[in-house]
Parts: C-alpha cells; sequence; structure tokens
C-alpha cells in the first residue's frame, strides 16, 4: 500500500476520485464525518469536510496565532514569565476568593 502524497493528520480522510462526486450528494454528506481528498489520476485536487470541521479548524489556527503573537510580544511575554515566576512561588489565591473582593468594592 502506498502513502498518501499529503499530510494525513485525520483518520476518517477518504480518497474520492472525481468521477465518485456525484455519489456525495446532500444526504450522504450530511451522514458523514469523513473528510474527501478529491483526486484525479491520483492526484489530489481539492479537500471536502464537514463546516463543523471547517470551523474547528479555523478555530485551532486563530489559537495558534493568538499563542505566536503572544510569546513573540517582550511585553506579554514578559507578563506571561512573570506570572508562571508567581505561580511557582505560590503566590496565588483562588479565583472565588478575587471574585468575592471585586464584589465588595
Amino acid at each position: 500500500m502506498a502513502l498518501p502524497t499529503y499530510p494525513v493528520i485525520d483518520p476518517s480522510i477518504k480518497q474520492v476520485g472525481v468521477s465518485k462526486l456525484r455519489e456525495l450528494n446532500a444526504t450522504a454528506l450530511k451522514e458523514t464525518d469523513d473528510t474527501f481528498v478529491i483526486q484525479d489520476n491520483n492526484t489530489p485536487l481539492a479537500v471536502l469536510l464537514t463546516y463543523e470541521k471547517f470551523l474547528n479548524m479555523q478555530q485551532e489556527l486563530m489559537s495558534v496565532i493568538n499563542t505566536l503573537e503572544l510569546l513573540t510580544d517582550s511585553k506579554e511575554l514578559a507578563g506571561l514569565v512573570a506570572g508562571i515566576e508567581q505561580l511557582n512561588a505560590g503566590r496565588v489565591r483562588p479565583l472565588a476568593e478575587i471574585e468575592a473582593e471585586l464584589e465588595q468594592k
């Protein structure tokens, strides 16, 4: 069995030839969580996935971008390191305690 030419990160990926697209009607698509790699002569052309998977991918991508922005901003990174140092030193309080204190003000 030959390895696919595209990276496989999802075990539900199915290879589908262009000629098989007619079988992927609305009913079939609603009932599947599979991701389809549409191919022509074993050449990947496009990827078809559920809208929910697409939204999840977008959310994960934004999470990675936000993390990269945090780690590349020197002020943000310094604040993160300071927070970790405070945590390691045991200088922490429960969130409920802080919220109660803020409500009293």
